[in-house]
Formats: structure tokens, C-alpha cells, sequence
């Protein structure tokens, strides 16, 4: 499968590589490629990693304030380098880069509801919520249906500041479609073995599900 790759906020597309390097390892050797786009809005890089790589930094929108437009722009400029860049079978996201990913997933169903998913399967590594296209709202669970219809696998960690936010994520994906493991850690994809095994293991569980169709 060819993977779309979504950073996280205050990063970039190169710290994303570097943070998912064990994962591609394995997964490359079974074919699957990786492709990885930067945000649109400028940002400060976080402090511990200020010195790791060089910038400039992006966020998809505004991490501190309800982003309105700007995410109505980041699913725009995600789905200009999906038309010159794809097409995409599946999307990984790491943080703010899962929330944009999954609004993109929820985006495109709402809106076109009589094609095809946008991709056929996502990984979500500690990821945010998603919010609605206005940029106004995050999108909320329901009792009886699940927006995000296609397989998933939910990574998280329990030590991390963004559980709750990841858990409300993983709520919104379809039960019998979403994979979920606990790395046990912070915010942050391990780089342990055991951890990196058991990532891959429900990655390649989700890509067999979405072939399977």
C-alpha cells in the first residue's frame, strides 16, 4: 500500500520519518511505501526537539485556539498533494496529523457520499480528535454510528497527555474495523522491539482487513 504521512504539530515531515523509522523498516519489506507532506502553517519547532533537525516547522492549523478556517485550508492542501502526489490506498498520522487525517476521512464521506472512502485504511499514532471541516466544533461520538467506516489501527500510550483525546478518536472508528494496542508510554512512537512489533502487528492486520475489503 502507498501511505500518506501526516507529522504532528510544532514538527515536520522529516522528524515524522525519523519518528516511524522502525515501523517503515518492516513494513517496507512487505512493499508498502511511504510519502510524507508537511503542514501549511508556520510554527515554532517544540523544545526538546529544537536542535534535531533543521526547519522550517509547520502545524496543519492552530493548536491553541479553535482553528476555524484553517482547517477548512489544511484539508485543501492535503487534498492538493493527494491529486499531485497520489493517489493514496491508506494515511498514518501522528498526533495533530491523525485528527487531520481523520477529519479528511470524515470530511469526504459526508460529503461525498456515493464514492469511494478517500483511503482504504489509516493508522492513527497517539492521535487528537478530529474536528469538523468548519474548524468550529471536534467531532462527537454517537451512540449508534461510527464515522470513520474503514479499518484502523489505534495506537496509544497510557502515560500520554493526549490519551483522553486519542481514545475519543479510536471511539469514532467503527468497532469490528479498528485495531488498538498500548504502547504503555508518553507521546511518542516507541523504539523499543517489543513495542515496534506489536505497531507493526496491528498495521499489517489493518492493511490485510482493507484488502480484504
Amino acid at each position: 500500500m502507498r501511505f500518506l504521512c501526516l507529522h504532528g504539530a510544532n514538527t515536520n515531515a522529516e522528524i515524522l520519518e525519523i519518528q516511524t523509522g522502525g515501523l517503515r523498516q518492516q513494513l517496507s519489506k512487505k512493499g508498502h511505501t511511504f510519502t510524507f507532506m508537511n503542514g501549511k502553517v508556520v510554527a515554532n519547532v517544540l523544545g526538546e526537539l529544537e536542535g534535531v533537525v533543521d526547519g522550517p516547522f509547520y502545524n496543519h492549523y492552530d493548536v491553541d485556539n479553535t482553528p476555524g478556517s484553517e482547517v477548512t485550508q489544511a484539508i485543501e492542501h492535503t487534498r492538493r498533494f493527494i491529486n499531485e502526489q497520489g493517489p493514496f490506498d491508506a494515511v498514518l498520522g501522528f498526533s495533530q496529523g491523525a485528527g487531520l487525517a481523520a477529519t479528511l476521512i470524515i470530511d469526504h464521506a459526508k460529503t461525498y457520499p456515493d464514492e469511494r472512502p478517500l483511503f482504504r485504511a489509516a493508522v492513527f499514532l497517539c492521535g487528537d480528535t478530529p474536528w469538523e471541516s468548519s474548524g468550529l466544533m471536534k467531532v462527537q461520538a454517537a451512540s449508534d454510528t461510527y464515522p470513520i467506516n474503514i479499518p484502523t489501527a489505534n495506537v496509544v500510550g497510557k502515560q500520554d497527555h493526549v490519551l483522553e483525546n486519542s481514545m475519543k478518536l479510536y471511539k469514532l472508528c467503527e468497532p469490528s474495523k479498528a485495531a488498538f494496542y498500548d504502547h504503555g508510554g508518553k507521546h511518542m512512537v516507541p523504539f523499543d522491539v517489543k513495542n515496534q512489533e506489536g505497531i507493526v502487528k496491528i498495521i499489517e492486520e489493518t492493511i490485510a482487513k482493507a484488502m480484504r475489503g
